[in-house]
């Protein structure tokens, strides 16, 4: 479990119910890191390069921030 989980929070009790929740839960921690995983290989294979076009480096840049998001997102849901 990542310390992002309970980072920030104060209370001692409040902090073990995220644990327990977060170790109860991995099932959908699961499905939604499958989930996450198959949207970034979508978005590789269906952004084909389209070099003659201005904006083709900002497109770039978006694709690659929005594959960084969805993987530390699945970092963040495992153990």
């Amino acid at each position: 479990m990542k310390t992002s989980w309970t980072q920030g929070i104060k209370d001692e009790q409040r902090e073990m119910d995220v644990r327990v929740a977060f170790k109860s839960s991995l099932i959908l921690r699961q499905r939604l890191a499958e989930m996450c995983g198959h949207k970034i290989m979508t978005s590789l294979s269906t952004k084909k390069a389209q070099y003659d076009t201005p904006s083709w480096a900002y497109t770039q840049a978006d694709l690659i921030g929005y594959r960084r998001a969805l993987e530390e997102i699945i970092s963040i849901l495992e153990d």
